[in-house]
């Protein structure tokens, strides 16, 4: 069979990290200048694809890595999802469901100073329900926070309780595809991830739990700067059935898309049956100017942002793995593998390194899966315990990198809703250190593998039985693992 031709460099493999090297410090750049939007990310990432396109060998190998990257099935997904999910938060906000959200809040008489908290909790549940982030932060961020904002809460705490809240069920549902592939990829159960894991996730739900109170108690009596609506109409609540109708279809199984071309559908159906939109509202086309807009095309629009960036990024992860950078970073970091713990730090910080790079944790978690069940094998550290720790960090280090999807779609849906003369860095930037509950579990996994606070050892017959399936061979003394020296 003809070898397949490896994407090469000038200066060699680490030169891969210049382009996203480029971008971070673009994008950094954006956020400390108080202009940290996904539109704004689009000329940072061009300047990273250009100079990886220079440093490139053979450019027409590079153009078609990047076009491979693009040409990716989970993309398409991804951008089909965000697309209706749009057309999902504009129909919610124009049916009125925030206004009738906003008026039950007052009347319950809670104190909008607990409101980071309690949209945590709604967004774990949600995201333990669904298994998914993503779906979390779709449903959740055109509802939770236009409602704390109105109210009067910090919208950086709205957001990062939004986007955090959204990884717990990410890293700890049993019906996760994250937590699905920890334990497969381990070649364990998924019932032993999760029973050991829960360890780690209540450390760091505690540490989340406690910053909410504590800010809660700090704010308890400032007063509120956001002027409420004169007149608040309860019978936009009817439209809480759209996100429980997709909070129901993908708790049965139904995919992302699926869920919500149903929910949507729907949604559409009641709102103008009960009279809280009209047809102009879906559709609206100025003839006299060539302009169209509506729920529809505007929700449409409002994720363009944060899809196009997605689109060059997913070009750019396209040249990593032409170029074998992770199988280069894979092999030199075995050289610092000698002992269990530092096994342990190696699979973490790798982990989160090429996290890091690619924002998506499953398909980080699948391409590491082998290097790290062979690593873990070699020094017979436990299955589920290698697997929680791949776990943890593609489940947390994305939630607060300002170039991940994981912040940029709760941007795309409430970016403009924030006035920037009293909150200069809502920016993807300015929300990172309020992703708490994501922080939370880095610093806890991190703790875990220096520590090692939770390291769990196979028994002699667990670790031949899988020296057996990984080397096929009879392999007492552990031979067959020396060959990953």
């Amino acid at each position: 069979m003809k070898r397949e031709e490896t994407l090469q460099f000038y200066g060699g493999v680490p030169v891969l990290l210049v382009p996203f090297a480029a971008m971070f410090v673009g994008i950094l750049w954006l956020g400390f200048t108080g202009a940290a939007l996904p539109e704004a990310f689009w000329p940072m990432i061009l300047l990273g694809i250009l100079l990886g396109l220079l440093l490139a060998k053979n450019k027409k190998l590079y153009i078609d890595s990047l076009i491979h990257g693009i040409s990716s099935n989970m993309l398409a997904i991804m951008l089909l999802a965000w697309f209706l999910a749009g057309i999902m938060g504009k129909l919610l906000s124009a049916s009125g469901l925030i206004e009738g959200l906003v008026w039950g809040f007052l009347n319950m008489g809670i104190t909008v100073a607990w409101f980071p908290l309690i949209t945590f909790l709604i967004a774990a549940f949600m995201s333990m329900s669904t298994g998914t982030a993503v779906g979390t932060l779709i449903a959740a961020s055109p509802i939770l926070f236009p409602v704390g904002y109105m109210l009067g809460a910090d919208p950086l705490l709205i957001v990062g309780a939004i986007i955090g809240g959204s990884f717990v069920g990410d890293n700890l549902a049993p019906i996760s595809d994250t937590t699905i592939v920890s334990a497969y990829s381990q070649g364990t159960t998924i019932d032993k991830v999760v029973k050991s894991r829960i360890r780690y996730a209540i450390a760091a739900g505690a540490i989340t739990i406690g910053f909410y109170i504590i800010m809660a108690l700090v704010k308890a009596n400032e007063n509120t700067t956001v002027q409420l609506p004169d007149e608040l109409n309860p019978l936009g609540l009817i439209m809480l059935a759209v996100p429980l109708l997709l909070l129901f279809m993908m708790i049965k199984g139904k995919d992302l898309v699926t869920a919500l071309l149903y929910s949507t559908s729907i949604g559409i159906i009641v709102a103008l049956l009960s009279g809280l939109i009209q047809f102009k509202d879906i559709l609206l086309i100025n003839r006299a100017e060539f302009t169209a807009g509506g729920i529809i095309i505007d929700g449409i629009f409002g994720m363009v942002g944060v899809a196009v960036f997605t689109i060059f990024l997913m070009g750019m992860i396209g040249t990593l793995q032409k170029g074998g950078f992770i199988d280069w970073l894979m092999v030199k970091s075995e050289s610092f593998a000698t002992t269990p713990k530092r096994a342990e730090i190696t699979i973490v910080f790798l982990a989160l390194l090429i996290n890091c790079l690619t924002t998506a944790g499953t398909p980080t978690m699948v391409m590491l899966g082998s290097f790290v069940r062979r690593l873990g094998h070699k020094f017979k550290i436990a299955p589920w315990r290698r697997g929680n720790l791949l776990d943890a960090c593609s489940t947390s280090i994305i939630g607060f990198l300002p170039y991940s999807v994981a912040v940029l779609i709760p941007f795309a849906f409430v970016g403009d809703m924030v006035d920037k003369s009293v909150y200069p860095t809502f920016t993807p930037v300015g929300v990172a250190p309020f992703v708490v509950y994501c922080i939370a579990m880095v610093a806890v996994i991190i703790f875990s593998a220096i520590s090692g606070w939770g390291l769990e050892f196979m028994s002699d017959k667990e670790h031949l039985d899988e020296t057996k399936e990984l080397y096929d061979e009879d392999d007492h003394d552990g031979a067959g693992a020396s060959k990953l020296a």
